[in-house]
């Protein structure tokens, strides 16, 4: 066994020989890690907010290596619950030959606040309106579940938090590619919905996980039947994706989580826009917890699917 490891890691640091996909990508940069560089985590004050955010920052194995490379962004909602998973998947991802290398950015609370502070996602994630639930019966059914006061919609100021002031300034600092990555899960798939339609050049891609789209009184689908009235162009990639076990929670059938992501699915595709692309899956067996690393997963896979092939990959790309 440990002989059998020794000439595996003999051969990965070969140069590249034979089919491409005979070593994975880093096996062929002198000097890359064998995973990201994790930096430590960050407090950034925004001038929309009272208080600062958390920005967890990975960089590419390679980046170090190659000074003069640009690279791909995902940006991570919910940094102290989403952005581990995310490094990790895109980690294993690399490893495989399935993605290109990317820096990945999280952006949340502090981890010391606690749920508490997560609890913050709620004004930041919410579209302008009223309330927070769904309308019609999911309303009632959410009030004996979980009542929730009225609080600020805050989605514009978090918006412009990351687009105007987050991205350029790290833009600075870092080498980003002009290729841009939104992965939004529960209430970050509201806001993922809400960004869609609100500033739709913000970015080039979304991976939308267990969305609670139904969410403000259905804002963001209010918001989707203004912006069709004016627009027949939406030049994004979309994944979608949600846990089939979701609709034996009563909190979420409250939330609309399977009735809102199957809704905001049907309505994409039927809408037909020039440049958009949608690939949507749900998942048997899998709840609003453990479907987060495969919709994580597959939504990578699918995007990066053509660069995949460029770079070698012999694994199937369609999840």
């Amino acid at each position: 066994m440990i002989r059998s490891l020794f000439t595996l890691a003999a051969a990965l640091a070969l140069p590249l020989a034979g089919p491409a996909h005979a070593n994975p990508q880093l096996a062929a940069i002198p000097g890359a890690r064998a995973n990201m560089e994790v930096l430590e985590t960050r407090t950034v004050q925004s001038e929309r907010f009272e208080y600062a955010h958390a920005v967890t920052i990975a960089l590419p194995a390679s980046y170090r290596a190659q000074p003069e490379r640009t690279y791909p962004v995902l940006w991570v909602l919910d940094d102290p619950l989403m952005t581990r998973n995310a490094i990790a998947t895109v980690d294993l991802l690399v490893a495989g030959n399935m993605i290109p290398e990317l820096i990945v950015i999280g952006v949340g609370s502090p981890s010391e606040e606690g749920l508490r502070g997560v609890g913050k996602r709620i004004p930041e994630f919410s579209p302008p309106g009223q309330g927070f639930s769904a309308p019609g019966l999911n309303r009632k059914a959410f009030r004996s579940v979980a009542p929730i006061p009225e609080y600020p919609h805050r989605a514009e100021d978090l918006l412009a938090f990351l687009g105007d002031e987050l991205r350029p300034s790290l833009g600075k600092e870092f080498r980003f590619a002009d290729d841009h990555t939104l992965h939004g899960h529960s209430l970050g798939g509201l806001l993922a919905g809400y960004t869609l339609f609100s500033r739709p050049d913000l970015f080039d891609r979304m991976i939308i996980g267990s969305p609670a789209l139904a969410n403000v009184d259905d804002a963001v689908f209010k918001l989707e039947e203004e912006f069709a009235k004016t627009n027949t162009a939406l030049d994004v990639d979309l994944f979608v994706g949600a846990g089939g076990e979701e609709g034996n929670e009563r909190f979420l059938n409250a939330g609309g989580i399977l009735s809102g992501a199957a809704r905001f699915i049907e309505r994409m595709n039927l809408r037909d826009y020039e440049g958009l692309t949608i690939k949507s899956r749900f998942y048997e067996g899998e709840n609003h917890y453990t479907s987060v690393p495969r919709i994580m997963s597959d939504g990578l896979r699918h995007f990066y699917r053509e660069e995949a092939k460029a770079i070698g990959s012999s694994w199937p790309q369609k999840p």
